[in-house]
């Protein structure tokens, strides 16, 4: 006999409504009284888990002695639903327009964390960073909320090239291999509301030696250069990608694909998740053409599959732009006046800047032109959107952007405030 089957259907509910979606979905499949009693009371609300993409987050650096905001890039739909400008938090939270990466709905700040759907924050404690000549600490977001309400951030010392004597790099011999095994990173759990040291141990082969020559053309990694796929956090480290394996504490060290044959400071990557995990696209500084790879992982191989490698100098040069107008809509920096624009971009061509991102859950890459406008193009049918036109000008004004799916689960966030 099934005890289950002995329990009021209230009670059922009661138990299996204390299970994390993804649990409750399986349980959901054992036989029809279960699924019955879950459709019933409403259980599974995949309306609040983060389905479905609502805009782009476009973080700016300073323009004319000023740090302004981030804008919020967003599809008709959301409009009015999410509030891309986070204002809201200036009294409680003096950097937030610092926002250095984003997860499943949850944005990661300067010292803490927002969720702008629930228009909920936390603040988090600071950690011991040990400060290492050579490196830079920079901080991922985990977090799925279909396997748990508690997020993680990972605190991790990364290559850095900013330094001009590389001789002296730790460890005392540059060409060692980095990143050791084991490797430590600072951890904080919101579940225990803390930081801990984590303990990795490499599988696979060894990195590769870092050549204190190549670091200083290389581009500086960066917070948002992350991305977390089923439990793995795979973050961009300049000469390749580390694995972290959250739930094994093991780490590997995959290879980034081959580059045309450029100087490497003309390579501007993006590392991203999209509709069949991890993704990684580059481009070239005042170039047209883009490549699109995707890593295949099994259980003993790893490799990067070419998805697409591009020119869209002919389209870009046809295609009918409407400096005034497009499908998205811009929240917080406001854009230039039309007569402005026009004649911004009358004294040069139209080429891809930067990578804006991938969309989640579609084979769809997000991409800045020098027009100042963000664009889809669809990988498998090589169809292009013109989403509108970003605010400011110039490659130096926008440092970073997330594409962003909102997550409505209030218990995200354990938070000292709700605004």
């Amino acid at each position: 006999m099934d005890p289950a089957g002995l329990l009021h259907g209230d009670v059922l509910a009661n138990v299996l409504g204390r299970l994390m979606p993804r649990s409750l979905a399986a349980c959901r499949s054992v036989c029809k009284a279960w699924c019955n009693v879950v459709d019933a009371h409403g259980l599974l609300r995949k309306d609040l888990l983060p389905l479905s993409l609502a805009g782009i987050f476009v973080v700016y650096g300073f323009v004319d002695d000023m740090h302004l905001p981030p804008a919020f890039l967003s599809r008709p739909s959301f409009v009015g639903k999410i509030q891309g400008n986070l204002g809201y938090l200036d009294d409680v939270h003096d950097s937030w327009s610092h926002m250095t990466g984003h997860c499943n709905g949850l944005l990661l700040l300067w010292g803490g964390v927002a969720n702008p759907a629930t228009r909920q924050w936390v603040s988090l404690p600071h950690p011991d960073w040990i400060g290492i000549k050579g490196f830079v600490e920079r901080d991922w977001l985990a977090f799925d909320p279909t396997v748990s309400p508690h997020f993680e951030v990972f605190s991790m010392q990364c290559v850095s090239r900013r330094y001009e004597n590389q001789a002296e790099l730790v460890p005392a011999n540059p060409n060692s291999e980095w990143p050791p095994s084991p490797y430590i990173i600072s951890a904080f759990s919101s579940e225990t509301w803390r930081w801990e040291q984590r303990s990795f141990v490499r599988e696979g082969t060894a990195p590769r030696s870092i050549d204190p020559k190549l670091l200083p053309l290389m581009k500086d990694v960066s917070s948002h250069d992350a991305v977390y796929w089923r439990g793995r956090l795979y973050v961009y480290n300049i000469f390749f990608i580390i694995r972290l394996d959250l739930e094994d504490n093991k780490y590997r060290v995959i290879q980034l694909p081959p580059t045309i044959n450029e100087a490497p400071e003309d390579i501007l990557p993006h590392l991203g998740k999209s509709e069949k995990g991890v993704y990684y696209g580059f481009t070239h500084s005042n170039w047209c053409n883009f490549q699109v790879w995707f890593l295949n992982e099994s259980i003993d191989h790893t490799e990067w599959m070419l998805k697409l490698e591009i020119d869209l100098k002919p389209l870009l040069e046809n295609f009918p732009w409407e400096h005034s107008h497009g499908s998205w809509f811009v929240q917080g920096v406001r854009d230039y006046d039309d007569e402005t624009l026009d004649e911004e971009i009358a004294f040069f061509s139209n080429y891809i800047t930067s990578i804006l991102g991938f969309h989640p859950y579609k084979e769809i890459i997000f991409l800045r032109t020098s027009h100042m406008r963000a664009i889809a193009y669809h990988l498998s049918s090589s169809k292009v959107e013109d989403l509108g036109c970003l605010p400011l000008a110039g490659d130096d004004s926008i440092k970073a952007s997330f594409v962003y799916t909102p997550c409505w689960m209030e218990n995200c966030l354990i938070a000292n405030t709700e605004l």
